[in-house]
């Protein structure tokens, strides 16, 4: 293969005496031409191919490229989109459990608040009861130390007697003894009757005007 060098330097070979160049030379150095001419078209004819090929496989990676960046932000999109889902999840749990901690704490509160009213109404009930205990029983004291003593009897006793003056009784002769009366025989048809120990204990009673009443010494469990 001719470089362009060899072409620009080429020199044929006189012919004869007539002073031009050999033919067999120049058409030696025209087929080379030819033929490197041929070799270059189709060496050029190979790289267009291979440029078209190129050209095509570097389209298809460009869309290809286009396809995995629309993909990759298609799928950061949808990256962005689950993270912000999850956030807004995550934040409304959070201020759902904050709410619901809040609601049990003003509800532990109120309670609070309910059972120490309940118990300082108890503790102001006992107050009360108290006073009202303390009051009725000073009354009772009251009533008590109104009532006489001894010592009170002892001074209206001598206050009476000096006030209204008295004689005392003479006193009077023992009475004389009474013979008791003969005791008559019993028929010998009407035996006495038998005492037992049992008649000995229980008194005999004899039904009188207040018998029915039942108070005082006159009341017997025994009646009942």
């Amino acid at each position: 293969m001719l470089t362009i060098d060899e072409i620009k330097n080429i020199s044929f070979r006189k012919a004869g005496f007539s002073g031009g160049y050999n033919a067999e030379d120049v058409d030696a150095f025209i087929d080379e031409v030819i033929a490197t001419f041929e070799q270059q078209k189709k060496e050029k004819t190979n790289l267009v191919h291979k440029i078209d090929r190129l050209a095509t496989r570097l389209e298809e990676y460009r869309e290809d490229e286009e396809t995995v960046r629309n993909a990759l932000l298609t799928s950061q999109k949808m990256s962005d989109a689950c993270i912000r889902e999850a956030k807004e999840k995550a934040a409304k749990i959070v201020r759902e459990a904050e709410e619901k901690a809040q609601a049990i704490s003003t509800e532990a509160n109120a309670m609070t608040v309910k059972e120490k009213d309940k118990y300082l109404q108890l503790q102001s009930d006992a107050v009360k009861l108290r006073n009202e205990l303390i009051e009725l029983y000073t009354k009772h004291i009251q009533s008590i130390d109104d009532l006489p003593t001894s010592a009170d009897v002892d001074k209206s006793r001598e206050e009476l007697n000096e006030k209204y003056p008295t004689t005392e009784p003479a006193p009077q002769p023992a009475p004389a003894p009474v013979q008791p009366a003969p005791v008559q025989a019993a028929p010998a048809e009407a035996p006495a009757p038998k005492v037992t120990d049992a008649t000995t204990r229980v008194a005999i009673k004899r039904p009188g005007k207040f018998s029915h009443l039942k108070f005082g010494d006159n009341y017997d469990v025994a009646d009942e």
